[in-house]
């Protein structure tokens, strides 16, 4: 098994948002996810996760990630390129040898297991959709959240990373451009993870324009909100529900839709319950109420 893991993969792409671009995402076998299981429950959890990284991580949502920087003037976005497959089985195996309580043969293994050998370059990297990339990705970047936070702190700046997706926000003029400099000098310089800043999606922006991060709307009061459009998308689909012409596919998709609304804004959950009633999402099996009810 461990000799083979690394292929045992199915492999397909999944249309991005940009026209004619698309992700590739590697799904292990069921014998090899069940691994992967295991050494996240049993291994990867006593590894070392930074504060500032708030994927994947219980107890934490996408809307922890926004709402620390939704008050604050000044806004900077930053955005790793290729992030998954750029980690590669070297880095996983330095970090292991650096924090992991494994033997050099053990590490060896484990990192068989975890990795998937890319058809078009041969390299063993992280995948997307692996169960174990997720904790993987939070704590091979450990050091490098460290160190950022150190930058940050020293200039009271906010810092915080989803996934690929670095937030830095502050209250002082100017003071953004040079954390954009040391950043990405940073990356540079690392040990491991050899990542690269995809600078066609560095964004710097204020209070004075309209902004958004990881998908959801900062405003100017300082909160967190879904947007217009996707609370507009939702209402309608409600209403095609409520009338029985939504199809099976998309009652899955408008289920999860209003479990993220839920956690992100749940004023926006409340308003709903009251314009349609509760018996309308106990249908939907979500246990969303009105409170005093």
């Amino acid at each position: 098994m461990i000799g083979t893991a690394q292929y045992r993969y199915k492999v397909y792409q999944i249309p991005k948002q940009k026209p004619n671009q698309f992700r590739t995402i590697a799904q292990p076998a069921t014998e090899v996810k069940l691994i992967q299981r295991w050494l996240t429950e049993k291994i990867f959890v006593s590894l070392p996760i930074h504060r500032s990284a708030t994927a994947y991580r219980q107890g934490i949502s996408i809307a922890d990630h926004a709402g620390k920087h939704a008050a604050k003037r000044f806004l900077l976005k930053m955005d790793f390129k290729n992030f998954f497959p750029s980690i590669t089985v070297h880095d996983i195996h330095k970090h292991l040898t650096k924090y992991g309580k494994l033997s050099t043969g053990d590490i060896t293994s484990v990192c068989k297991l975890v990795c998937w050998r890319r058809r078009d370059t041969g390299d063993l990297v992280l995948s997307i959709g692996a169960p174990s990339s997720p904790i993987l990705s939070n704590t091979v970047l450990f050091d490098f959240d460290k160190q950022v936070a150190k930058i940050t702190q020293s200039k009271k700046v906010l810092y915080s990373r989803y996934a690929d997706d670095l937030a830095f926000s502050t209250n002082r003029k100017g003071v953004l451009k040079e954390i954009h400099a040391e950043v990405s000098e940073l990356c540079e310089q690392l040990v491991y993870p050899r990542l690269k800043i995809n600078t066609e999606k560095t964004v710097f922006t204020s209070k004075a324009y309209r902004r958004s991060l990881v998908g959801l709307v900062l405003t100017p009061e300082g909160e967190t909100s879904l947007g217009r459009d996707k609370k507009r998308k939702i209402r309608n689909q409600l209403y095609r529900f409520s009338n029985g012409n939504l199809g099976n596919e998309d009652i899955s998709i408008l289920r999860g839709m209003l479990a993220y609304a839920w956690s992100v804004e749940p004023s926006f959950i409340l308003s709903l319950l009251r314009q349609r009633g509760e018996d309308v999402f106990k249908t939907l099996g979500l246990p969303f109420s009105i409170p005093g009810n």
